[in-house]
């Protein structure tokens, strides 16, 4: 099918959906389609119209008296839910067995990829109004009178803005990986832990690599010494330490790209969209945004980091959390995790997130 063909057969579901929906004063927002998901048990792979784009999600779903929890992805414009089909014999993720999970590919990323989508329009506050729509999707269809939120490395942005800003939607937010202080300050905090890490196995090779990027000098002064290419070069960094997005992977190329674009639960076209999509948002007006620490939190907020996370190291996450007021909050560290403790340690996250469900 091309993408007109595609793109005309959901404007023209879209206009029977919408009708349905005036018709039956069921939702307010419209359904324009859904199929099962490939590669995914008990997911189904659904399009509704949010606010005049389609965009598009996965519902995973084993028991229908379940809790919601609404999922927003890192990145940004790096959508999560394949990892559940590429890694579900190395990391098996059973968040489905409590929750009625939707993992939402927000504007512009994933399924709600478009090219007439500008980087400009994707801001904080528009994801944030989109974020709402779905919500309200998600509290009519399931019959919740509030779901959970959850959101993890970048999309932590968007999930700690809705919970300062956003008490009527969500119970409470489980923030995973949360991001903190875009300066150098993730640079130092990491050199810090990966050069410990380095001379304790002896990996000299890794320090010098480390040390050819950045350095402390002789005066403790910490030294980016190539400012233009340290967010690049630093994942390589990342990954010989174990501190990238899972302690085992060494490669984003063979354990991201080539994974992703070889599962099941997108389409061909929706698998280069994905790409396309992460390119548009990492040129985002919502890609410059930082959270705001001194701004209370209208709902409980609970952080999860993995003692190895150094992509959005756990020493500021842990930060913003001992500043951040909240009607409650807790930190949880998890000693065997690098960025993604849902996978890695998946059954004491769930665990952790078990206290905070009524």
């Amino acid at each position: 099918m091309t993408m007109s063909v595609k793109n005309a057969k959901i404007n023209i579901g879209l206009m029977i959906a919408l009708g349905a929906g005036f018709m039956t004063g069921c939702t307010s927002v419209a359904t324009v389609g859904s199929e099962p998901a490939k590669g995914l048990e008990n997911t189904e792979k659904i399009f509704i119209d949010v606010n005049g784009n389609i965009n598009g999600m996965f519902i995973t779903m084993t028991d229908e008296n379940n809790p919601v929890l609404l999922f927003i992805s890192g990145g940004p414009g790096v959508p999560e839910v394949w990892l559940n089909e590429a890694y579900a014999k190395r990391y098996q993720n059973k968040i489905a067995e409590h929750f009625t999970v939707c993992w939402w590919d927000y504007l512009g990323e994933g399924l709600s990829y478009n090219p007439g989508i500008t980087s400009e329009e994707i801001t904080i506050e528009r994801l944030a109004s989109d974020a709402h729509t779905v919500a309200e999707y998600l509290r009519s269809t399931y019959k919740k009178d509030k779901i959970y939120l959850m959101a993890h490395s970048s999309g932590t942005n968007l999930g700690l803005y809705l919970a300062q800003t956003n008490s009527e939607d969500f119970h409470c937010y489980f923030g995973m990986g949360q991001d903190f202080v875009k300066s150098d300050r993730r640079y130092e905090e990491g050199y810090h832990f990966m050069k410990e890490e380095f001379e304790k196995r002896g990996d000299k090779k890794a320090l010098k690599e480390m040390n050819k990027l950045a350095s402390f000098s002789e005066d403790g002064e910490f030294k980016i010494k190539k400012p233009e290419s340290i967010r690049k070069n630093w994942e390589k960094i990342l990954l010989m330490a174990g501190c990238g997005t899972t302690r085992e992977m060494r490669s984003d190329v063979k354990d991201i790209f080539f994974k992703q674009m070889s599962c099941k639960c997108y389409t061909s076209s929706e698998r280069i969209n994905y790409w396309k999509g992460k390119s548009l948002l990492g040129k985002s007006e919502y890609r410059k945004y930082s959270v705001e620490p001194d701004k209370p939190a209208l709902i409980p907020v609970y952080f999860s980091s993995g003692h190895y996370d150094y992509t959005t190291p756990v020493t500021l996450s842990n930060e913003l959390y001992e500043r951040l007021e909240a009607p409650e909050k807790k930190f949880y560290t998890f000693y065997n995790s690098a960025h993604s403790p849902l996978w890695e340690e998946n059954e004491l996250v769930i665990e952790a997130m078990l206290e905070h469900v009524r």
